[in-house]
């Protein structure tokens, strides 16, 4: 039989346990645009309405890998949930350090980006744990330059 002492450590434990949960990120990022070039230098044929986003923000202490989901507006702002199944925009896995690192900060470089809002949500893993969504960062992608969160 377990004792009084003992039920209540268990149940002093329990949100222990369930606080341990990976936090959702502080996502604050700054974007880069810059024409769709090729590696020639040129102008990709047929694509010159599109530009080239570079995505930067601070990273994050042991982070073991990043995912950001572009144009994604299937995920809850208030808790950083999926909402239902429906599943829109695109989700790019990204590595920690190495070429996804850009002025000293994570990045993700997205070619072929549409002009207009962009919307990205980032999630961190660390210790094999996923974290919820973070809020999204909005940029309004018209023109080569440098822009910060702009609210929808």
């Amino acid at each position: 039989m377990i004792s009084y002492t003992g039920r209540l450590l268990s149940l002093l434990l329990v949100p222990l346990i369930t606080v341990a949960a990976v936090d959702r990120p502080n996502f604050k990022a700054t974007a880069r645009v810059k024409q769709h070039f090729h590696r020639t230098g040129e102008l990709i044929d047929g694509e010159q309405h599109l530009l080239k986003v570079i995505v930067k923000w601070d990273a994050i202490s042991a982070a073991e890998g990043y995912e950001l989901c572009h144009n994604c507006n299937h995920i809850s702002e208030e808790t950083g949930e999926e909402n239902g199944d429906v599943v829109d925009g695109k989700i790019y896995p990204i590595e920690v350090g190495g070429a996804n690192m850009c002025g000293g900060q994570a990045c993700h470089v997205m070619p072929g980006a549409p002009k207009g809002h962009n919307k990205f949500h980032l999630r961190v893993m660390k210790d094999g744990e996923w974290s919820a969504w973070s809020n999204y960062q909005n940029f309004n992608v018209q023109e080569p330059g440098n822009f910060d969160h702009e609210e929808l």
